[in-house]
């Protein structure tokens, strides 16, 4: 059976998950770190696996765990700084793995299969996140773009058009404590503001927020499947066009045009005429009768009707100015399922289509193609035109920025955890940690969920009779007694002794402090090994309750990620600040 799982489908799945954190009955996720001792190569941390065993290993090596709170967590996607002189890919409708434009980096061809996996975006200097809707394919051979040097700039809602031939749309401003929070070198965080209702999530309030709000709304107002931007990868040639101004008028439809080179009647019949300045800027129709003796034009409304004239849009006739100024070039047919797209062309000297204006993008298009209409409708003198190649896009649903989470691949996930100094001696800062993860509803041992903002994993023994010799570091002590064995993770003083990796002894017979044979027990002498490289130390546990294990049932909770990382070294006076990214 043929099926896919769709990127929707993704990029639901991390909204699920992030919506988790601040439901009535929230799931309560912990970063946690651990393993204090060193990797075979530290420089080459060991591959997670994901089995049984590896799990164990997880809870084994555990040594403290922080809460992560709605505010810690935001979708993301891929970071593309935006860098002068580097290939963008623009954003298309259909990729499926056709050719859509150059490597960003060498120059050659890239067939993205899907539209994330083009490089259609890009974050600047700014912060601002831009969807590139055109890489000046129009000027380049083939049609695969040339190189961005002029950066994007702006946050409003219209187009823009860059003096490299670049087209740009605004999505989104990265605020100032999102980007402190949440921005790696590999991936930004990414939002929707817009609330169904609507409008503006007050979680976004403020200037940032506020112009992502105004892009969201003006694309709703489109509607869904507007085309609002034409790709060429050809430009044809011999089509028939000029601009200039008008010498006379007559009325709405009926007026003359200055072309010196249509001589022949009906020469320029089904081309398009549009109006660039004038009382008329912005209005064109289609022309439906030429006299070649006296220049005179005859056209229809809008090219969208037989009736004759101009109209504006309540459809109430406009008649030009004597010298408004004109295009003429060849007639843009859209078809499709949509209505109202509107789309007019320019040719250069040779004939050939040097510009694409889209004058209305309409809506409701799922599918449309692209018919060029010139020199069809007189004797002689005729030139064939070599035919252009135009592609409209269609936009996504809600038009260009309506949704910058699914309209960029929002299904990666950031969680963010600043380890704050020790966080009440739970997190120890006299030793490192090489292993980060996420762990979520794990349960204390009378079995209620965990909730506290920071536990403490690591078996604690309080100790008597101390010999004085510092217990090192990542070194294993034994219960005299037990001989359960376990890994310092720190000394604290003379008679605290934190440890992770418990070993029981298989074959004790002694009850440990949790009534389980060959756990330490409450009064035995907890030894380091004195062979070299041991340090020696040696110190009593302190009595009833010196022993207490981790504040969470081991195997409790679902690990959902592990990292394994090089050491991370840390100290009293230092933050940490962890960013974890997870793809869905």
């Amino acid at each position: 059976m043929a099926a896919i799982i769709t990127n929707k489908f993704r990029i639901h799945n991390a909204e699920s998950y992030i919506e988790g954190f601040s439901e009535s009955a929230a799931t309560n996720v912990y970063l946690f770190i651990g393993r204090p001792q060193a990797w075979t190569d530290d420089n080459s941390p060991d591959t997670p696996k994901d089995t049984v065993s590896g799990e164990y290993y997880r809870w084994d090596d555990m040594i403290a765990l922080k809460r992560v709170q709605s505010s810690d967590v935001t979708l993301a996607i891929p970071r593309r700084n935006w860098t002068s002189g580097k290939y963008y890919d623009i954003y298309k409708d259909n990729y499926n793995g056709v050719t859509a434009g150059v490597n960003i980096d060498s120059g050659a061809g890239t067939t993205p299969a899907t539209l994330f996996n083009a490089n259609f975006f890009v974050v600047t200097d700014e912060y601002n996140v831009y969807k590139c809707l055109a890489n000046n394919d129009t000027a380049s051979a083939g049609g695969v773009g040339t190189t961005s040097t002029v950066k994007p700039t702006g946050t409003g809602s219209s187009i823009i058009k860059t003096a490299d031939g670049y087209q740009w749309k605004f999505m989104y401003q990265i605020s100032a404590a999102d980007a402190l929070k949440f921005v790696t070198p590999n991936y930004i965080p990414v939002q929707t503001v817009r609330l169904s209702n609507g409008y503006l999530a007050n979680t976004y309030d403020g200037s940032p927020g506020q112009n992502q709000y105004d892009v969201e709304t003006a694309a709703a107002s489109s509607g869904n499947g507007a085309i609002e931007v034409v790709h060429m990868t050809a430009r044809g040639n011999n089509y028939y066009g000029e601009s200039g101004a008008l010498q006379a008028v007559t009325n709405s439809s009926t007026f003359k045009i200055q072309g010196s080179t249509f001589t022949a009647d009906d020469m320029i019949v089904n081309n398009d005429i549009y109006f660039t300045s004038g009382t008329a800027q912005g209005l064109g129709g289609t022309i439906i009768d030429y006299v070649g003796s006296s220049k005179t034009v005859t056209i229809s409304a809008n090219g969208h009707s037989s009736a004759a004239g101009l109209t504006d849009g309540t459809g109430a006739a406009v008649t030009p100015g004597g010298t408004d100024s004109y295009v003429i070039g060849p007639k843009i047919v859209i078809s499709g399922d949509g209505q109202g797209a509107n789309v007019r062309a320019t040719v250069n000297a040779a004939g050939a289509i040097n510009a694409i204006t889209v004058v209305s993008g309409g809506n409701n298009y799922s599918n449309a193609t692209i018919t060029v209409v010139s020199n069809t409708n007189q004797s002689s003198p005729q030139v064939n035109p070599t035919a252009a190649t135009l592609t409209p896009v269609i936009g996504p649903a809600g038009g260009h920025g309506s949704d910058a989470t699914k309209e960029l691949g929002g299904y990666f996930v950031i969680t963010n955890a600043r380890l704050e100094y020790g966080e009440s001696n739970n997190f120890t800062t006299n030793n490192d940690f090489r292993k980060v993860g996420l762990v979520a509803q794990p349960k204390y041992a009378n079995g209620d969920y965990a909730s506290a903002s920071v536990i403490d994993q690591a078996t604690t023994i309080v100790l008597k009779s101390w010999n004085g010799t510092t217990y090192a570091t990542d070194e294993l002590v034994t219960g005299a007694t037990s001989g359960c064995t376990g890994r310092v993770v720190d000394f604290t003083g003379n008679n605290t002794l934190r440890l992770t990796d418990i070993i029981p002894s298989g074959n004790s017979t002694t009850s440990g402090y949790n009534g389980v044979y060959g756990y330490f027990t409450n009064t035995e002498v907890i030894a380091a090994n004195t062979s070299p490289g041991g340090s020696g130390a040696s110190a009593t546990a302190n009595g009833a309750g010196a022993v207490t294990g981790g504040d969470l049932t081991r195997f409790s909770g679902d690990v959902l990620y592990v990292e394994n990382r090089s050491p991370v070294t840390r100290a009293s006076d230092q933050i940490e600040d962890i960013k974890l990214v997870i793809e869905f």
